[in-house]
């Protein structure tokens, strides 16, 4: 009896402990190499950091926006990261820290994230967290004037007409409002 409820406890403990429905950390606002998962970008790690994995970029200057190989983009704020994208082409080289990538379904993004998004369009699905108050933002509360637009998180996905994903994009409010 005693092996049964330790069995279930344990079950408990390691499916309780890997939900990101549960709520979003910069963690989850990371990439990682398709089967190297010790090859990541995260939000908040430097520059240098970041050049490790990716390459040298290529400043395209806008948004404080830098272009890699593989289809990745990263938006910088004070040299630290802000926002990633992943476009088409990262397609077979990376995928978000949850596992997600382009070519994927809209379902299999639901699956990854949850139910608890802003909004569900044909062409994307929009996640925000706040992160001070650990909790998802409604599309109401998504306008309202925030205490720190860096500790809202965003992430979201672009779909084309048959519901596959060409986009996805992790970032803070500020970098989706402002560009900074």
């Amino acid at each position: 009896m005693r092996k049964i409820v330790f069995v279930f406890l344990f079950l408990f403990v390691l499916t309780a402990c890997g939900d990101s429905k549960d709520g979003v950390t910069t963690k989850d606002l990371a990439i990682q190499k398709v089967n190297d998962s010790k090859a990541v970008v995260q939000y908040g790690m430097s520059r240098t950091e970041a050049e490790e994995v990716l390459g040298k970029g290529e400043d395209k200057g806008i948004a404080n926006a830098v272009n890699y190989d593989s289809g990745v983009s990263i938006m910088y704020r004070e040299d630290k990261v802000a926002g990633i994208t992943l476009g088409k082409e990262s397609k077979d080289a990376y995928e978000t820290a949850g596992g997600f990538k382009i070519g994927m379904s809209k379902d299999d993004f639901k699956q990854v994230y949850g139910d608890q998004y802003l909004k569900d369009m044909e062409s994307n699905l929009d996640y925000a967290y706040d992160s001070r108050n650990k909790r998802y933002l409604q599309e109401k509360e998504w306008a309202a004037k925030s205490e720190d637009d860096t500790k809202i998180y965003v992430i979201s996905a672009m779909f084309d007409g048959k519901g596959v994903a060409n986009g996805i994009v992790l970032v803070d409010k500020r970098m989706t409002m402002t560009f900074r």
